[in-house]
């Protein structure tokens, strides 16, 4: 960038301040005693370039303002790489701030409007902004210090700024993580302490359901049991007058079928001993005795005699058949009543519930036995509903050996049956109660199985997201630990670097008498004194000496920014770079600017007075009073 006009109106001390054609090579010298205006100059260029000067921060602009005025203007015509731009800057009382930057060729149609919008287009232009132009091309009056070596300026300089600035990017992002660690680490403790309240127990679930089923499965054969057993009573007793009744009707037949067989047995006798055989002593003495018994006997009935036992004959095969069906019939109503001692046997071998508590354990033990009463056979009486009690192994042996005879009484086998089914039942309730119960606890259960399926899923995520974040984080570390090795390597370069450019000014500087600098990491600059044969700290060196090192080093800079980031020629400003300069000193120090390089070729410098006798001819000479508050050329 090349200056080529300063146009302004009540900035600092300056009521109006006009520099037109100014030179595009050379040293412009600004001259003049202590507040005549000089580093108004300098003020004026840098505020019309970023809208504050190296003095005043943006929080004091209204200091720019001359004093009395209520606004100011600055107009500054620059060229950058053979394009010319015209960049305009406004200020008031009111702190309203605005600019406006075009190309001098159409000057009515901006290309940037506003502070942020010409700043941002700036910046495209020029390749540097505040903080560089201030440690690089602008030495403002202060005194000549080394760089700071963690200064914006300088890293950005160095290349250094951007590593530093995705590095401290990365440095966020891993406190985040760590944030975010702390947090879920936190939820997942939350997590696991109400795992660890939840108490559960792998299997446990599995030993509620299989307990459930074969809880279920006992009372379904119990109640099978019951209705078997019951059902079988009822077979039983009603079976019991009926097989009754066949057996009497046997008893009958095989009666009437022995008479029949008698009858028949005298007729048919009778019959061949008086048809047959009645020559016989044995035929006329049954014929003697028929013809006393019957007066009118005749020799003619004895066909008779044979019929009427054919007959008795006929009758005792009806009667043994009526007898074989009535036995058939009491067979097969024995065999259904004797399944009532299958019924009772199965009834039997149900054992008592063990799901009871102890306390009702307790409390059946104390129920009054059954009470018997023999009258003939053994009775059993029922209990009271709301005592079951079971029947004592005795009654249900009398009983299975009577059922087993089929003689067992109606009246003994409802009481029994009542009273074994009452406990049965009573035993079943208890089952259903314990399996309501379990069916409770497997619901339970299964929500604490849900809560800890859920709990662990959500334990499983966080832990993953905390891998997955532990992954991000050692990733940038990683990421810092290669930003920080290359940041050591351009640092490195670049202090090479500075140390090369260094060394073709300072012994021009220091008319030869120092020539090499050594820049440490942090730019802690040590000189090498050829009398030494050593590197020395600038504490060893006069202020004089101390201050062409550190001018030398300052303009290096400058040299090294144009070379990384300057599109063009570029000017500097320096504002007192030689008080506490001798003559001489100021001298070399004006010689060594006029050649030092190519591309810097517009150097401004601000001087109380220049030394007589300087064979340096000035491109533009300024002179500034304290009395005069318009200054133009």
């Amino acid at each position: 960038m090349i200056i080529n006009a300063v146009k302004a109106t009540n900035v600092l001390k300056y009521a109006e301040l006009d520099l037109q054609d100014l030179p595009e090579k050379g040293i412009i010298a600004i001259s003049g005693e202590n507040e005549s205006g000089k580093s108004t100059i300098g003020e004026t260029v840098c505020f019309a370039l970023f809208g504050r000067t190296f003095s005043l921060g943006p929080d004091d602009l209204d200091k720019v303002l001359r004093w009395g005025e209520h606004h100011c203007a600055v107009t500054l015509d620059f060229t950058v790489d053979g394009v010319a731009y015209q960049l305009s800057r406004f200020l008031d009382r009111d702190g309203s701030h605005s600019a406006r930057l075009s190309k001098a060729d159409d000057i009515d149609n901006p290309i940037a409007r506003g502070v942020s919008g010409v700043a941002d287009r700036l910046f495209e232009i020029l390749g540097y902004e505040f903080d560089e132009f201030v440690e690089s091309f602008y030495l403002a009056q202060r005194e000549i210090t080394t760089p700071h070596p963690h200064s914006v300026a300088v890293k950005t300089m160095a290349g250094v700024a951007p590593l530093e600035y995705v590095a401290a990017g990365f440095e966020d992002e891993i406190a985040q993580f760590d944030e975010m660690t702390e947090e879920l680490e936190a939820e997942a403790e939350a997590l696991n302490q109400e795992l660890e309240e939840l108490d559960f127990q792998e299997g446990y679930l599995m030993q509620l359901e299989d307990g459930k089923n074969e809880l279920e499965a006992e009372i379904n054969a119990n109640k099978s049991v019951v209705e078997n057993l019951e059902a079988a009573a009822d077979v039983y007793v009603q079976n019991q007058p009926l097989l009754k009744r066949a057996r009497g009707k046997r008893g009958r037949a095989c009666f009437w079928r022995f008479i029949s067989f008698v009858l028949a047995l005298i007729a048919g006798g009778a019959w061949f001993l008086l048809a047959k055989k009645p020559d016989m002593a044995q035929s006329q003495q049954l014929l003697q005795m028929l013809q006393q018994k019957l007066p009118n006997w005749q020799d003619a009935w004895i066909p008779y005699i044979g019929y009427a036992g054919i007959g008795f004959a006929v009758l005792m095969l009806l009667f043994w058949i009526r007898s074989a069906q009535h036995a058939s019939r009491a067979r097969t109503l024995a065999d259904d009543s004797r399944v009532f001692s299958d019924a009772l046997e199965k009834a039997r071998a149900v054992t008592p519930f063990v799901g009871e508590t102890a306390s009702e354990k307790e409390e059946a033990a104390s129920k009054p036995e059954p009470e018997f009463s023999e009258a003939g056979e053994e009775q059993m009486t029922i209990p009271a509903v709301d005592e079951p009690v079971r029947p004592e192994e005795s009654a249900f042996a009398a009983l299975l050996s009577k059922v087993d005879d089929v003689v067992a009484d109606i009246a003994e086998v409802r009481t029994y049956v009542e009273a074994e089914s009452h406990w049965l039942r009573s035993q079943i309730n208890s089952k259903e109660e314990k399996f309501w119960a379990l069916g409770q606890e497997v619901d339970r259960e299964l929500e604490r199985v849900r809560q800890v399926a859920r709990l662990t899923e959500v334990t499983e995520s966080l832990k993953q997201k905390i891998m997955e974040i532990q992954g991000k984080k050692e990733k940038r570390l990683k990421a810092i630990e290669l930003l920080e090795g290359a940041s050591g390597f351009v640092s490195s370069n670049f202090n090479r670097d500075i140390r090369d450019l260094v060394a073709r000014t300072l012994p021009v500087f220091t008319q030869g008498r120092y020539e090499h600098l050594r820049i440490d990491p942090d730019l802690t600059v040590r000189v090498f004194s050829s009398d030494k044969r050593d590197f020395m700290d600038l504490d060893e060196v006069s202020s004089g000496t101390q201050r062409q090192i550190m001018l030398a080093l300052r303009l290096a800079l400058s040299e090294k920014l144009l070379t990384r980031r300057v599109h063009g020629d570029q000017f500097a400003f320096l504002d007192e770079p030689f008080a506490f300069f001798d003559e001489d000193r100021t001298r070399y120090a004006l010689k060594a600017l006029t050649g030092m390089s190519d591309k810097l070729s517009q150097i401004w410098i601000v001087a109380q007075v220049y030394p007589e006798g300087t064979d340096v001819e000035f491109a533009l000479s300024l002179k500034c009073s304290r009395d005069l508050d318009r200054l133009s050329a």
